[in-house]
């Protein structure tokens, strides 16, 4: 009969062979490269704190992984699922379920979970008893006030100084006395990351001719033309939850 171990532990706690089998679990199901790099930014130089990490092995071999990032909001110790994954020979088999129930186990009353669930697990989330904290779809950019009424936090320097990577194509867009970190969706169109102090700004290109929009809880007639609708979800009560709060921003 097979033998499954979850290995579920803190991020403080974990050594070279769990960082690798975490690894390989990643790159066997998604093939995206992941890193040590990337593991140790995330989970070992966490500016807020210790993560909770998980392992799942069959027969002694990895076949899954999952973690609870560190990823807090408003001063409250909350967490963020990530890295989600089980290679195809488990799937079907509880493991997903179990990973989670044991990850949770770890937890403290009052932390805040949250996440940014694509559409295919956003249904689940739901049945989960998870809470829908906002619907976002793309919007015209339309001003400071109106931007920071919605978005009233700012990517803090520090936050930016751990989190962004430099490698990756960001560009600044200046709007009055603001500076907004931006993205390009395709051609002239950016999307706007997080409203950034000038000194996050310095570090970033200026953003070309082009477009700008933001996500927004408003319904517009062309917000379905621009993709689908980004879901927040939180497990216990909700704050207000930066969207640059998402691993992948």
């Amino acid at each position: 009969m097979s033998e499954i171990i979850y290995d579920c532990r803190w991020s403080d706690n974990v050594d070279d062979k769990f960082i690798a089998d975490f690894i390989a679990t990643e790159n066997a199901v998604f093939n995206c490269g992941y890193t040590e790099e990337l593991f140790r930014k995330k989970y070992i130089d966490n500016i807020f704190g210790k993560s909770i990490v998980e392992v799942v092995y069959l027969d002694g071999q990895p076949v899954a992984a999952r973690g609870l990032w560190r990823n807090d909001v408003d001063g409250k110790r909350s967490y963020q699922p990530g890295d989600t994954c089980v290679t195809e020979i488990c799937r079907g088999k509880g493991i997903f379920t179990e990973m989670t129930k044991k990850s949770l186990e770890l937890t403290e009353e009052g932390d805040l979970i949250y996440n940014f669930p694509n559409q295919n697990s956003f249904p689940g989330y739901m049945k989960m008893g998870w809470k829908l904290v906002g619907e976002y779809g793309l919007v015209l950019f339309g001003g400071n006030k109106r931007y920071l009424s919605e978005h009233p936090q700012k990517m803090d320097a520090e936050y930016a100084d751990w989190w962004l990577d430099e490698k990756n194509e960001f560009f600044v867009k200046k709007s009055g006395k603001e500076y907004y970190l931006v993205r390009k969706i395709r051609g002239v169109w950016y999307r706007i990351v997080a409203c950034v102090e000038e000194d996050v700004a310095k570090r970033f290109p200026k953003m070309g001719f082009g477009v700008c929009f933001y996500r927004s809880t408003r319904k517009t007639f062309y917000n379905k033309k621009l993709g689908a609708p980004l879901h927040v979800v939180s497990k216990g009560d909700a704050v207000n939850i930066p969207l640059w709060k998402m691993d992948v921003i």
